[in-house]
């Protein structure tokens, strides 16, 4: 780099003419203290960060861009003497812009040259190419009558090279290649849509065929489709829409071997699904290993065993991640913190990380998280001798499926984990049993207090929505108003209202927000 780069003042004995173009274009400012009216003085700072510091050795940055050798006078490097707004100013090394030394003393001008060697130089460069041409807003004065909407004008700068292309009709952009999006649902989850008028038409027609469907009848009837994967069949047979089908392409590459199979350009693209859904994840993600498939029975079936879930199916497939980094974690928490915070742990890992093995852990680490259920079973029954038994594991599961639920709004089995056994009271929402909890009291004298302390346009708003839910009227209302005039005082005068007369829950809405 050092070969052709270059951050330093040259030699003004060895090189005069290098230290003249040097000294008199590659000389950044001097700004800061030396010349505060700088254009890149920025709050008494250098935007463009001079002066550098000095380094011995040319290093590459982190960043991708290096810092280049600049020696300070005491080993090396050399001051040069330039005027600043008629003062005579010494500088040095930190002030050089990097330059190559060979085009500096050909071209004698300010040739700035840097080395790139970071993957952010591609979209440096892409950006500049790509980024359109410049938009200039502009409008047409009429004397006589003006008018600023109609005659405003949105302009648009283009280059003359640009111009001539657009005048003569060359193309400008184009689509390569064509991309066909292939749906993915589970057994039974085609969309159906209908309206009242043809309901009853929907439901005698059954189920809508669907790419994933139609693929799986191609595959029976078809050889060659299978031994395709599902994101390969537009490659080799066009989509009818009118027949819900897929069928031989008639043009293309003939595929050798094969009689009457010909091959496009065009590639699928199965639509992508977030491993929240994970059952439908998971069926994706066979549907790119499994070559064929002839049901969604067959996409879970791996040598002849049916799993009961796509993400068994991926398991036995070796599809899946191994869970060890997981594993450390919780080994980690469970020897330094306590049951609570490991249930919390694994809940997050469970509802967010998308482990291959949930089942797994839980079994591993289920008497951890369930040391403090076990303390408070021996304390209430004053028996140190009872042991982890199946209905604490079961408390640990309710537990769990409600820190999993307040997460993600989704029951522990969504994420392959058995689900809790819950009697008549534990069934009861934790949330519905916290809002529940309020003094009726306190409620109706905050209600009759305030009711007379609205303004007429308050009161009628209360009254309508109030009315209609004493008279069962359906409908959505929706109160808007600008920032301080009551709103939220109105809506708890609502909810404090309705929770007074019938002894319903106060939900979030008390809070003031629909």
């Amino acid at each position: 780099m050092d070969s052709v780069i270059c951050a330093e003042i040259p030699d003004k004995e060895a090189d005069p003419q290098l230290y003249d173009v040097v000294t008199k274009t590659m000389m950044h400012g001097p700004c800061g203290h030396l010349n505060p009216r700088q254009v890149c003085v920025k709050e008494g700072r250098c935007t463009k960060r001079y002066p550098k510091n000095f380094v011995d050795k040319t290093q590459h940055g982190h960043d991708g861009c290096p810092i280049y050798r600049r020696r300070p006078t005491t080993s090396g490097g050399h001051e040069a003497t330039i005027s600043v707004r008629g003062n005579q100013v010494t500088v040095d090394n930190s002030w050089v812009v990097p330059y190559c030394p060979l085009l500096s003393s050909i071209f004698k001008a300010h040739i700035n040259m840097e080395y790139c060697h970071s993957v952010k130089s591609i979209k440096y460069v892409l950006k500049y190419i790509n980024k359109g041409s410049d938009y200039a807003a502009f409008g047409v004065n009429d004397a006589d009558h003006f008018d600023e909407v109609q005659n405003y004008q949105l302009g648009r700068y283009i280059s003359s090279n640009e111009a001539i292309w657009r005048i003569l009709n060359f193309p400008v952009h184009e689509r390569y290649p064509s991309v066909m999006h292939l749906s993915v649902h589970l057994e039974n989850g085609e969309r159906v849509y209908f309206t009242a008028a043809n309901a009853a038409e929907s439901v005698q027609r059954g189920r809508p065929r669907t790419k994933l469907t139609a693929f799986f009848e191609l595959c029976q009837r078809d050889g060659f489709a299978a031994t395709l994967l599902y994101c390969d069949v537009p490659s080799y047979y066009t989509w009818q829409e009118s027949r819900k089908s897929f069928q031989r392409r008639k043009q293309g590459v003939a595929v050798e071997g094969h009689d009457g199979v010909f091959k496009s350009d065009v590639i699928g693209r199965v639509y992508t699904i977030h491993p929240s859904n994970a059952e439908c994840f998971y069926l994706r993600m066979l549907l790119h290993e499994v070559h064929g498939p002839k049901s969604f029975d067959h996409l879970k079936t791996v040598d002849g065993y049916l799993c009961e879930t796509y993400r068994e199916a991926c398991q036995r497939r070796g599809l899946l991640e191994c869970d060890s980094h997981w594993m450390k974690t919780m080994e980690e928490w469970s020897s330094s913190q306590m049951p609570r915070q490991l249930r919390q742990l694994f809940a997050v890992i469970v509802s967010t990380c998308a482990p291959s093995n949930p089942c797994s852990m839980f079994e591993r680490f289920r008497e951890a998280m369930a040391e403090d259920i076990l303390l408070e079973a021996r304390r209430e029954l004053h028996n140190d001798s009872i042991d982890f038994s199946d209905e604490i594991f079961n408390t640990l599961l309710q537990l769990l499926d409600d820190a999993v639920q307040s997460m993600t709004g989704k029951p522990l089995s969504h994420f392959g984990l058995p689900s809790p056994v819950r009697t008549a009271a534990d069934s009861v929402s934790s949330e519905l049993q916290r809002e529940l909890c309020y003094d009726k009291t306190a409620l109706m004298s905050h209600v009759t207090t305030n009711e007379s302390l609205m303004t007429e346009d308050q009161r009628a708003a209360y009254d309508y929505v109030v009315d209609a839910i004493g008279q069962v009227k359906s409908g959505i209302f929706f109160l808007d108003a600008p920032g301080g005039t009551g709103k939220t005082f109105v809506l708890n005068l609502i909810t404090g209202s309705i929770a007074r007369r019938a002894n319903l829950p106060v939900f979030s809405l008390l809070r003031g927000r629909f």
